[in-house]
């Protein structure tokens, strides 16, 4: 029997996730559910993911939720998200239901902001879908961190949680070190918590900069099971005008507040110390 598995993808945010939940929901024998993000676990971590938790629906959404269900029509988003949150237990046993769909073989949930999970978190999910017979396996992409922060500070512009701006340099200034920039930029964090949970078969971590290459597709075939379309890379998924580029300055400003993330990165993925535009103001001879 074929192994059902389930994909924890761990973003990095702005590095290509929405994109690998795209290429695996769209392949043959996978269902990945109602939503894109399923946003269940990182609210409980409080900050900056406090907006994450959703408050209890009023009595009468939940009675037409019930109702639509019954008649076999989508649970409404919202109302799947507060009912995953309020019990783990529901959060295993849809996907776990996802799988036992006739020709389902893998499900997922690729939310960027599980980033910031801690080891513990990252173990409750492996182990909630392992009683259940079901393997983990665990995707975390990343992307320089001056060019994903850039990417980040033009999402949170367009989405009025900052004031817009032409010019990125004053607000990117500002934001990099802000606990919104540093809760989803501390890959170093990332990586030591999934290296506590997950063996190295059951953990891929592609860089962003060669992830819509034909390489970078085959690997992640690879690892999740399925065939590789070449150029699939080509359309990108939710992508984003990053705005006016990062004076040099700023970006080495930067990449001195996350050498701790590049240092952690090299380690385990060398050639990002020459796919990296940014890395070359971190390893400047002398500094």
């Amino acid at each position: 029997m074929t192994q059902k598995t389930f994909f924890l993808g761990l973003g990095g945010q702005k590095c290509g996730s929405t994109w690998i939940q795209a290429y695996l929901n769209r392949q043959e024998g996978s269902d990945f559910g109602r939503l894109g993000e399923y946003q269940v676990w990182e609210h409980q971590l409080g900050g900056v993911f406090a907006r994450y938790s959703v408050p209890v629906p009023p009595l009468r959404e939940r009675l037409r939720a019930g109702i639509k269900t019954r008649f076999g029509a989508d649970e409404p988003a919202q109302h799947l998200r507060w009912r995953l949150q309020a019990d783990p237990e529901a959060y295993f046993d849809y996907f776990a239901g996802l799988l036992e769909r006739p020709g389902t073989l893998r499900t997922g949930d690729i939310t960027p902001s599980y980033a910031a999970l801690p080891a513990e978190t990252l173990a409750r999910i492996r182990d909630g879908f392992a009683r259940r017979g079901i393997a983990v396996k665990a995707i975390f992409s990343m992307r320089d961190p001056v060019d994903r922060l850039r990417s980040h500070l033009r999402m949170e512009m367009e989405k009025g949680r900052l004031p817009l701006a032409q010019d990125n340099t004053d607000p990117l200034r500002a934001f990099y070190a802000s606990p919104e920039a540093e809760a989803r930029s501390r890959y170093d964090r990332t990586l030591s918590a999934l290296e506590q949970v997950f063996s190295p078969a059951d953990l891929h971590l592609p860089l962003f900069e060669t992830l819509f290459t034909d390489a970078g597709i085959a690997a992640l075939a690879s690892f999740a099971g399925v065939p590789a379309e070449r150029g699939s890379g080509t359309t990108k998924v939710n992508a984003r005008s990053t705005g006016s580029k990062v004076p040099e300055a700023l970006a080495a400003e930067i990449a001195a507040h996350y050498a701790p993330v590049y240092a952690a990165v090299y380690a385990r993925l060398p050639n990002a110390r020459e796919l990296w535009p940014s890395a070359r103001l971190l390893d400047r001879p002398g500094e």
